[in-house]
């Protein structure tokens, strides 16, 4: 078993983590979500994403990894946004984090000029309007 297989059983056995770590976890009643409901989303998107792996596997990285810069500057991003969350408002940190994310992944600056605005806006809704979530 090499590269996107072995990445997929990784994927899948974090989805099952995930999940049974959720199990004690309140639904939510009255129409509005529990604490279980992200993690939960989150692990059947891992359980899917693993399932699309070990279908179809693909070619897997070259041996110099594919965005080899990429990798660890997302990793200083998504640092930069943790020590950022309660100094930046969250649609601007959000919207600026895709921003740059996008172009180091190399998406043109009109698509993801486009695709961080919508995105930070859908969070942004998201939040404040169905989860009740006040930045």
């Amino acid at each position: 078993m090499r590269g996107p297989r072995a990445a997929a059983i990784v994927l899948l056995v974090l989805a099952a983590s995930v999940l049974l770590a959720t199990i004690g976890y309140p639904p939510g009643n009255n129409g509005v979500p529990g604490p279980a409901l992200v993690p939960r989303v989150l692990g059947l998107a891992l359980v899917l994403v693993g399932c699309l792996l070990v279908r179809t596997p693909g070619q897997g990285a070259v041996p110099r990894v594919r965005h080899h810069l990429a990798i660890p500057a997302t990793i200083l991003l998504l640092l930069l946004y943790a020590l950022l969350w309660r100094v930046v408002p969250f649609g601007v940190l959000t919207g600026v984090i895709l921003l740059t994310f996008l172009r180091l992944t190399g998406v043109r600056w009109t698509g993801a000029t486009i695709a961080a605005v919508l995105m930070a806006a859908a969070l942004q809704t998201l939040f404040e309007r169905g989860l009740g979530v006040r930045f």
